[in-house]
């Protein structure tokens, strides 16, 4: 007779399966890591755009000169 190792039967499959879940959850998880270091160096080092309220963009066309200052009084009291 020839001896085995490990189980035999029904948990052996159990235990096998387990074992193959375990590696596979690994990989995905390797294969994760991987892509969010991949998107972190590639992304440029580009700092996400400030969303920029319309207050913002109303001192923008002051500062420009296409609004007179009454015009920026008056836009700036309706917005906020």
């Amino acid at each position: 007779m020839m001896m085995g190792y490990g189980f035999s039967g029904p948990l052996g499959w159990l235990a096998m399966g387990f074992g193959m879940i375990i590696h596979l959850a690994f990989a995905a998880l390797i294969i994760m890591a991987a892509i969010w270091m991949f998107k972190a160096v590639f992304r440029g080092g580009h700092q996400p755009e400030r969303q920029t309220g319309a207050v913002e963009i109303l001192k923008q066309r002051y500062a420009k000169g296409e609004i007179t200052g009454e015009e920026y009084q008056r836009m700036k009291k309706e917005l906020e």
